[in-house]
């Protein structure tokens, strides 16, 4: 097969020109076969036209018996149609390559091989006697055409004949080639849209340092430290309330079984409580320091308080009622004492908190820093999770490009393979780069 000469080393995109090589070396003398059985098979075909026109206008031999001839006409006809198609499907070309040569053999053989079937090896192969027992003459001239034109097509594909599996890969490699040619483009194109993507991380990179320093620079401006001291006072006073609020519910912990007790009996009528009484009673229940708001309100209704139980009417255990009375006297006692846990006290204190309160809320409302603050670490964080979703959509592509390269490995393996089943020996496939480094080394 001359495998010297067909190239051990082929340049990836000049497949197509190794190609030629091989298929000229595989098929030596194709060519030159090939026309001159053309031109035989050209004739040959001429000679069976010819043939099939005399077939058909001839008379039939005489001394025929009637049914022989009854059957043998139509049949005649038949056949006659039949090898006309024969005949216009066998397009002969000008063209005497392997695949060329390969097409034409592969439709003009089953046109014979069906004529063989039809009048010949089939079950209506009487038909073939009848029309031979009418036209003797006739059919021996078409049949030897038929069987001239088989050996010719025969011996026009002898060349090619066992090696099928050589052809096989030699029509394979082109769609192998287009495969790779797609992947590599694939990952290029891959490849150009992760580079945007780094392009655009960077971006949002830089921009988020850029922003990170603005936000250093807004914490050291001396409105920002202003702000962060209001921030902890205003979290001093709130935590003060809140003491003084627990101050408050503790102050009166001590009779609130009597306070809910009372307030029960006032809804059933046991004990009516003047209007008043009975407002006091259920701000001293729900906030006791609200409640002091109104401490004169509150000593009446301790008073008031003091007295029913001291009646005897109000349902306490003896040594509750006692421990009840005892803590009633201590509040309006401390009360009129002004100590720290007066009524009056802790409404002065509750209420220079809440104005301390307000006043610093107000002077943190007029800040701007906070507000200058805000905007930037927004900015920050939209334009970190646009860096997550890039750098995924990054990681994601990188996957895919490692995919696409396993793809082509597998597909220059199997090309390969196609390549060295062609040319019968090892191959080497280089790149264009490859092959321009290995020829100046030489």
């Amino acid at each position: 097969m001359g495998k010297e000469e067909i190239p051990s080393a082929v340049v990836f995109d000049e497949i197509d020109i190794w190609l030629e090589i091989a298929s000229k070396s595989l098929f030596r003398g194709l060519s030159a076969n090939a026309e001159q059985l053309y031109e035989e098979i050209r004739k040959t075909r001429e000679r069976l036209k010819q043939n099939i026109s005399e077939l058909q206008d001839a008379e039939p031999i005489e001394d025929v018996p009637t049914p022989i001839a009854k059957i043998g006409l139509p049949s005649r006809d038949k056949m006659v149609k039949h090898l006309y198609s024969v005949t216009e499907k066998m397009l002969i070309p000008t063209q005497t390559d392997y695949k060329t040569v390969l097409s034409f053999y592969r439709v003009t053989t089953p046109s014979i091989i069906e004529f063989a079937f039809a009048f010949g090896k089939s079950k209506s192969s009487k038909n073939l006697y009848y029309v031979r027992s009418l036209f003797p003459d006739e059919i021996k001239e078409v049949l030897a055409d038929l069987k001239r034109l088989n050996a010719l097509l025969n011996q026009l594909i002898a060349p090619i004949k066992g090696k099928e599996s050589r052809i096989m890969n030699l029509e394979r490699v082109p769609e192998i080639v287009r495969e790779i040619k797609n992947l590599k483009s694939g990952i290029e194109k891959e490849k150009e849209k992760v580079r945007g993507q780094e392009e655009e991380c960077s971006a949002l990179e830089k921009r988020i340092l850029r922003e990170e320093e603005r936000l250093s620079a807004i914490e050291e401006r001396e409105e920002w430290v202003r702000f962060k001291e209001l921030e902890t006072e205003l979290a001093a006073s709130e935590k003060e309330l809140n003491a003084l609020e627990s101050a408050a519910r503790e102050l009166f912990s001590p009779i609130n079984k009597a306070l809910s007790l009372l307030k029960k009996q006032d809804e059933t009528g046991r004990h009516t409580l003047a209007p008043e009484e009975r407002r006091a009673l259920a701000s001293i229940l729900s906030s006791p320091i609200r409640a002091l708001g109104d401490e004169d309100g509150v000593r009446d209704f301790l008073l008031a308080m003091k007295k029913i139980i001291e009646e005897g009417d109000f349902i306490l255990k003896e040594r509750k009622r006692d421990e009840t009375l005892k803590w009633i006297k201590h509040l309006l006692n401390a009360n009129t004492e002004n100590t720290e846990f007066s009524f009056a006290s802790i409404k002065e204190k509750r209420a220079g908190l809440e104005s301390r309160i307000e006043e610093t809320k107000s002077t943190l409302s007029n800040l701007t820093v906070l507000k200058d603050r805000t905007e930037v670490e927004r900015g920050i964080i939209s334009d970190k999770g646009q860096l997550a979703q890039l750098q995924e959509r990054t990681d994601r592509s990188k996957r895919h490009i490692i995919s696409l390269q396993e793809k082509v490995a597998e597909k220059e393996r199997v090309l390969l393979e196609a390549l060295e089943s062609v040319a019968g020996k090892k191959i080497e496939v280089v790149q264009k780069q490859k092959q321009k480094q290995k020829q100046k080394q030489k």
